[in-house]
C-alpha cells in the first residue's frame, strides 16, 4: 500500500478467519497496520500471523456478531487496548441457497441478522470509536454485485440473500450522509464483487463449478485500492467481476 498514513494505525476486520476477510487482514498487516480480526473460529485468525512480514500484526478476538453482548464487548476490548480504530472492514456474511418458497423463517431471519443487523451494529460501534477519537478513518463494507442487480440464472436459488445486499447498499448511502452531517473525516466504500472462489459458494456446489470466479486476494486488493486514494477522494462503490477466459 503506497499511502503511508495507515502504517501503525489500527484496523478491524469482521469475518477474518477465512476467504476475503483473511486475505484482507493479511494485506493490511503487511502494510504495517495492527489488525483486529473478529470471528468465531479464532484459531484460524491466529495462524494468519504466519503470513505477516514486517511490523504489522493480527490480533484475534473470538466473537459471534449475531450476539449483541459479544459484539459490543469486542468493541469495548478494542477501545481499551487500542483506544481507537482507523479502518473498519465489515466483511462477515452468510449465504443460504434456496428458493424463497422453500426457505424457513429461521433461515430468512438468520440471513438478515448476519448480513444486515450485525453489519449495521458493527458500523454503529466503529463510527462511535472513530468519532470519539476524531480520527481520519475509512470504513469498507463488503457488499455484492447482487446488491445492485439480480442476474438471470438457470436455477435462481437466491432466497432473500440479494434483498440483504440491497439493504446494505442503502445502508452505505445513509451512513455516508450521516458521516457528512456529523462532519466526520471518514470515508465509506462499498465493495461489490461478483462470484468469489471461497467456501461461501459451497452451498451451490456443482451449479457454479464452471462459472468464472474472482479469487479472495483480488477482492482484498480492492480494499487496499480504496484505502490508497488521496485524502479528500472517496471511492463510494467498487464493482468487480471475473472475466470469462478468451481462447
Amino acid at each position: 500500500m503506497e499511502n503511508s498514513y495507515w502504517r501503525n494505525k489500527v484496523a478491524v476486520v469482521t469475518g477474518a478467519s477465512v476467504g476475503i476477510g483473511a486475505r484482507t487482514a493479511v494485506l493490511l498487516a503487511n502494510a504495517g497496520m495492527s489488525v483486529v480480526g473478529l470471528a468465531r473460529r479464532v484459531r484460524l485468525i491466529e495462524t494468519l500471523n504466519d503470513q505477516v512480514k514486517g511490523e504489522g500484526k493480527i490480533f484475534a478476538y473470538e466473537c459471534d456478531l449475531n450476539d449483541e453482548q459479544q459484539l459490543t464487548s469486542a468493541f469495548t476490548w478494542i477501545r481499551e487496548k487500542f483506544h481507537c480504530i482507523h479502518v473498519l472492514v465489515c466483511n462477515a456474511g452468510i449465504l443460504k441457497a434456496n428458493f424463497l418458497s422453500e426457505s424457513s423463517t429461521k433461515d430468512i431471519k438468520e440471513l438478515f441478522d448476519t448480513n444486515v443487523v450485525a453489519t449495521a451494529s458493527c458500523l454503529r460501534e466503529g463510527l462511535k470509536l472513530m468519532a470519539e477519537a476524531n480520527v481520519r478513518g475509512h470504513i469498507v463494507v463488503m457488499n455484492s454485485v447482487l446488491g445492485h442487480r439480480i442476474p438471470e440464472v438457470p436455477v435462481p436459488l437466491f432466497s432473500v440473500y440479494p434483498a440483504t445486499k440491497h439493504a446494505i447498499t442503502a445502508l452505505c448511502q445513509t451512513v455516508r450522509q450521516e458521516i457528512h452531517f456529523l462532519k466526520l473525516n471518514i470515508k465509506l466504500t462499498s465493495i461489490c464483487p461478483g462470484m468469489v472462489d471461497t467456501d461461501f459458494l459451497s452451498v451451490y456446489s456443482e451449479a457454479v463449478a464452471e462459472l468464472p470466479k474472482l479469487q479472495p486476494l483480488e477482492v482484498a486488493k480492492a480494499v487496499l485500492y480504496a484505502l490508497d486514494t488521496p485524502d479528500g477522494v472517496q471511492v463510494e462503490d467498487i464493482i468487480l467481476q471475473q472475466m470469462r477466459k478468451v481462447n
